[in-house]
């Protein structure tokens, strides 16, 4: 980029977009600061607005970052506030701030990216029962009501699977992706944006424990929507509960589970037909006291004797992939909008946008051409 484009840049400089793209970066302010040639300290009083960077400075700063030098410009719009606190992560103690803030800047750039997307195409409207939240009174007995609640309002059958839960989020209005997040964050949801986003890992090839993951986080945006926490014990509770209710609804499971006597070869099917592992199976018969605990701990004993607990039999196949984005941004492209000009448009490298959208990802099974 030119001196005079980042002299136009710097004259419009956002403070928190520094910060967003150190984030992604993985970087200390510290270790930027040494990159680009100055103090940790004016690093710091960049991102506080309480100094900005003169052009020269900025042009080294997006070089360093990989960003285009206009991404530091305001746009007009309030960059998310990026605060563990405001987002749902699982655990604070087996994540590092680094890994944490990633994953939320990961949710900022998202929410730019998707907010430009919608002032060109129609996407669904956000349709989530938040009238359905949850306080640290809710027993999870009301839990479970309200998992049922949100499958009966949202027309799926209470006796069958749910066919794609990732499917099912972006049908109601939910922005999911899957990136590559720090192997202890799992996935999270980010309430804050007009829309909410639910971010899950790509490291994560199992198709049940992924689809646990995607329920769990619409358990947090349902229940937990207007006051966030991260890591909050009663919150994850009542999510794991809600996930487990919402994929393995308890009249259908029990009818299907039978018991007390663990029967593999009957769980193996469970699993093939609920799309959900082994071991959630075994815990959700334990849940509703279809194994007793003792039960529950020999099926777990024999699980990891026989190497289950690494790997199950049963395969699923390839996880759930988000096609919302993906679907929009190919639109986009059939009426003349590449995905080059999306990346200029937030002022992302067209490869982040790429990612973001999953324009890369396969989104089913693929095809073989056999002659």
């Amino acid at each position: 980029m030119s001196t005079p484009d980042a002299r136009a840049v710097a004259t419009l400089f956002d403070p928190n977009r520094l910060r967003v793209a150190r984030q992604l970066k993985r970087l200390k302010r510290v270790e930027l600061a040494e990159s680009v040639g100055v103090s940790a300290a004016a690093i710091s009083q960049y991102e506080s607005g309480a100094a900005k960077p003169r052009p020269t400075t900025l042009a080294q700063l997006a070089m360093q970052l990989g960003m285009p030098v206009g991404f530091f410009a305001t746009t007009g719009r309030d960059t998310p506030l990026l605060d563990t606190s405001r987002g749902f992560f699982r655990s604070l103690r087996r994540t590092t701030q680094l890994d944490r803030d990633a994953a939320l800047a990961e949710a900022a750039v998202l929410a730019d990216l998707v907010a430009a997307i919608e002032q060109r195409v129609v996407l669904p409207d956000l349709d989530l029962p938040t009238d359905l939240a949850a306080s640290s009174a809710t027993t999870l007995d009301e839990v479970e009501e309200i998992a049922n609640e949100v499958r009966r309002r949202w027309g799926l059958d209470e006796a069958e699977p749910v066919k794609n839960m990732v499917r099912e989020l972006e049908r109601h209005g939910v922005v999911v992706a899957r990136l590559s997040l720090a192997n202890d964050v799992d996935a999270f949801s980010w309430p804050e944006p007009e829309r909410p986003l639910v971010i899950l890992g790509t490291d994560k090839g199992a198709r049940d424990r992924s689809r646990l993951d995607a329920a769990h986080e619409l358990a947090h945006l349902v229940m937990h929507y207007s006051d966030p926490e991260a890591a909050n014990q009663t919150m994850e509770r009542q999510a794991y509960r809600f996930g487990a209710a919402f994929l393995l609804p308890a009249d259908a499971f029990a009818e299907e589970f039978g018991g007390p006597r663990v029967d593999w070869a009957q769980l193996v099917t469970l699993k093939q037909r609920w799309h959900v592992s082994i071991q959630a199976l075994l815990y959700r018969a334990r849940d509703l006291e279809l194994l007793s605990p003792s039960g529950y701990e020999s099926a777990m004993k024999q699980m990891s004797r026989r190497g289950w607990r690494v790997q199950e039999p049963g395969e699923l196949g390839l996880p759930e992939r988000p096609l919302l984005l993906k679907k929009a941004a190919e639109l986009l492209e059939e009426s003349g909008t590449s995905i080059e000009d999306l990346a200029s448009a937030v002022q992302l490298p067209a490869d982040k946008v790429r990612e973001l959208v999953g324009a890369d990802q396969p989104d089913h099974r693929l095809v073989l051409e056999f002659q």
